[in-house]
């Protein structure tokens, strides 16, 4: 066997470039090969799972899981920084609206509270016999509660109870 460049035990012919280029056309060969192999889930008698892209001796089902023509699906597309931005103070508006619903409901919901308990404090009252005043409207004097505008009375607290007590 011949000696090829200078002395260093390649075949006649053969430099150390061109061995690297050989070697790199088989790795980007082989690497191909394998991107378009198919595999399978493949299933033994005990019900061990293995895959493979073929499977072994023994095997009771076999299911491919990659076929070696399929096509990987796209990535998705990647937004700008400018629609990014956009979707973000969407995202943001839509956020503060709905703390404001949040608030608005919270308010709702405490004047509730504090109006049903106001009108179960007052219909406590009038059914315990405490003495009740209104005010004269014309004149701003105070006027004692007869029995018959205690009653009436009794029913619009209960009302008030019914409407603002859910």
């Amino acid at each position: 066997m011949g000696q090829g460049h200078q002395g260093r035990g390649y075949p006649v012919g053969m430099s150390c470039s061109s061995n690297l280029t050989f070697a790199a056309a088989l790795v980007a060969a082989l690497s191909a090969a394998t991107a378009q192999a198919q595999i399978y889930e493949c299933t033994d008698a005990r019900g061990a799972r293995q895959f493979a892209q073929f499977c072994p001796a023994g095997t009771v089902r076999q299911r491919e899981v990659v076929r070696g023509d399929e096509v990987p699906a796209a990535a998705p597309d990647v937004k700008s920084s400018a629609q990014q931005e956009v979707d973000f103070k969407k995202r943001m508006q839509e956020r503060q609206e709905a703390d404001a619903k949040a608030a608005e409901t919270r308010g709702k919901t405490d004047e509730a509270a504090r109006n049903c308990g106001m009108a179960r404090t007052q219909l406590k009252g009038l059914l315990e016999g405490q003495r009740m005043q209104r005010l004269d409207p014309d004149t701003g004097e105070r006027i004692n509660l007869g029995d018959t505008e205690r009653a009436a009375d009794a029913e619009r607290q209960q009302a008030l109870i019914e409407q603002w007590c859910k």
